[in-house]
C-alpha cells in the first residue's frame, strides 16, 4: 500500500463534497482534484451549488489555475511539473478561450478536454492535473 498524503490548501475554498480533498500525494505524484473557480473563503459544501456569479470565462479560468497552483505548492511542486491535465467545459465553444488562458500557465502537455455538466451550475470549467514531485 503506497504512503498517501491528503492535501488541503488553506488558500482556496473547501470544495463541494465532504469526502473530497484538494488532492493527494503518493509515490512521487500529486493528483489535484478537479478545481472550479471557488474563491478563497468560499465553501461549496455549505452553499451546495448556490455559489453565485463566478465571473467571466477568463476570470474563472485564472481563478481555477490559481487554485491549482496553490494546491501544487502545498504538495511541494509547481505547474512546471504537471505531466497531465484534464479540462472539463460546459460549452464546447469555450475551448479556444480557455486554452488561450492555459497557454499562460503551461507548456504543451498531455491534455484531455471533455464537455460536461459541472457542480456548481455557475461553473463553466473544471481542471484537474497530475504532477510529479521535483
Amino acid at each position: 500500500m503506497p504512503d498517501v498524503e491528503v492535501l488541503y490548501s488553506p488558500k482556496i475554498g473547501r470544495g463541494y463534497s465532504t469526502t473530497t480533498a484538494h488532492g493527494t500525494k503518493a509515490n512521487g505524484f500529486v493528483f489535484v482534484t478537479g478545481q472550479v473557480a471557488v474563491k478563497p473563503g468560499e465553501h461549496g459544501v455549505e452553499a451546495r451549488g448556490e455559489i453565485g456569479e463566478m465571473g467571466t470565462l477568463e476570470e474563472q479560468t485564472v481563478r481555477v489555475m490559481e487554485n491549482v497552483k496553490a494546491i501544487l505548492a502545498e504538495a511541494g511542486t509547481t505547474l512546471a511539473h504537471v505531466v497531465k491535465r484534464n479540462v472539463y467545459l460546459t460549452h464546447a465553444g469555450d475551448f479556444d478561450a480557455v486554452h488561450a488562458v492555459l497557454e499562460r500557465y503551461f507548456q504543451p502537455l498531455a491534455t484531455t478536454t471533455v464537455v460536461a455538466g459541472l457542480i456548481p451550475p455557475s461553473a463553466r470549467l473544471e481542471i484537474e492535473v497530475i504532477a510529479v514531485l521535483p
